[in-house]
């Protein structure tokens, strides 16, 4: 472990009461005595914590007011150095050797100063597309807008009531600022809002920040998120219809979101940003399985959804070979994922069941086109084609019949 590395570490143990500190520098004949100065005026710097490593030992000094520090009666060797400031940049993170500090015994080392950078300061307000202030928004520095890493010691802050606020002690550069506004209940996620209001990394703009200088009156405005809406409607054909269940899933970035209809078979779907969605229900009667689907292709402001349940088809598969007997089938699985333009709609959620030893399966309660796959095959064999038919629809994919069980035949080859 590096010892920079340790010194972040017993940072972070020092807020945690469950931890143990690691002990304390063992006492010795030596000193390293030094200041720790403003690296624009020079002037001391006051109150910042001296973190100082050696060996697996710890310990935490403070500045006074003359910015001074001294760390006594330690042994003789190499010491490592973490300065951390309230108005200043952490020192030593990017450069731990150049705050290594080597002492040796009987020596009083003088003159170990260590030079911090102001941090830059940025004020504004986080507003709706129609002026109004977001509250509890979190606002956060992000990438430089030259590459440069996310500065993971910024602690983001929380907007007011009035939608305002104060980024404290931050690198110079050119940055962007990120957002990430409270979703309305039973809505989707926002996207994250870049400065000054774009919903992507291209239409983010940069913040310049100077050392110990104060950006004010910044604005970020949000588009249309939380406003936008998804109504779905559903009006079930058969009254002996029920166990209704209702999804929305958006396809980038993949989330599925579950809708509640009213008693009038509405549901509401809100903060939709522009995109591709899928909506979907299945519902059961008596003696039947029923399903509905819908892509929508929402723009803004509103879009309203009609789901028709049909009766949900089948697919009746088999396995066969390219030539030569079947190889072992125990325990192996077919899956039906749903596809819609050549893509899988939800790889990560595909209608299943058991393949039979003759290589026989059944998957039933399904809707759209799906693409067959296979899972726990011998990895000595692999799909060369699946067919509907005599027709090849490995890429295609296998159209569902509604009320009805569609055939297909999936062919596996050796590798």
């Amino acid at each position: 472990m590096g010892v920079i590395t340790f010194l972040l570490l017993a940072v972070i143990a020092i807020g945690a009461a469950e931890q143990r500190l690691p002990p304390p520098i063992p006492p010795g004949t030596s000193a390293i005595r030094g200041r720790v100065l403003d690296s624009t005026t020079k002037t001391p710097v006051a109150g910042c914590a001296v973190r100082v490593g050696a060996s697996g030992y710890f310990t935490t000094l403070v500045s006074d007011l003359a910015g001074a520090y001294e760390l006594t009666n330690v042994g003789a060797g190499d010491y490592h150095f973490l300065i951390q400031c309230k108005s200043h940049l952490p020192q030593c993170l990017d450069e731990p050797n150049r705050c290594r500090v080597e002492v040796q015994r009987d020596q009083e080392r003088e003159g170990a100063d260590f030079l911090v950078a102001p941090g830059a300061v940025v004020r504004g307000q986080v507003l709706t597309f129609d002026g109004l202030p977001v509250t509890r928004a979190s606002v956060r520095l992000g990438r430089g807008m030259k590459g440069e890493p996310t500065f993971a010691l910024v602690t983001p802050a929380i907007t007011d009531t009035e939608g305002r606020f104060e980024l404290v002690n931050l690198p110079a550069g050119e940055w962007r600022l990120e957002v990430e506004i409270p979703p309305v209940p039973g809505g989707l996620r926002p996207p994250i809002v870049y400065y000054p209001g774009g919903l992507s990394w291209e239409e983010a703009g940069g913040v310049a920040l100077e050392a110990g200088m104060v950006t004010d009156s910044l604005t970020i405005t949000v588009p249309r998120i939380n406003e936008n809406t998804l109504t779905l409607v559903l009006t079930p054909p058969d009254a002996t219809i029920s166990d209704i269940v209702v999804s929305v899933l958006r396809e980038s970035p993949l989330a599925v979101q579950p809708i509640t209809l009213n008693s009038e078979g509405i549901g509401l779907l809100k903060g939709v940003v522009p995109g591709r969605y899928f909506a979907s229900a299945r519902a059961a009667s008596r003696d039947k399985q029923w399903a509905a689907f819908e892509v929508v292709d929402f723009l803004e402001d509103n879009y309203e959804a009609r789901l028709q349940l049909m009766p949900a088809g089948h697919i009746a598969g088999r396995i066969v070979t390219d030539k030569g007997p079947l190889p072992p089938l125990d325990g192996v699985i077919a899956g039906a994922s749903w596809m819609h333009d050549g893509a899988e709609v939800n790889p990560i959620s595909v209608d299943e069941a058991p393949v039979g030893a003759d290589g026989s399966f059944r998957i039933n309660n399904l809707f759209g086109t799906r693409k067959l796959q296979l899972r726990a095959l011998d990895v000595n064999w692999e799909i060369a084609a699946i067919r509907q038919g005599r027709t090849d629809v490995t890429s295609s994919g296998v159209v569902v019949v509604s009320d009805a069980t569609t055939e297909a035949t999936i062919v596996l080859r050796r590798r």
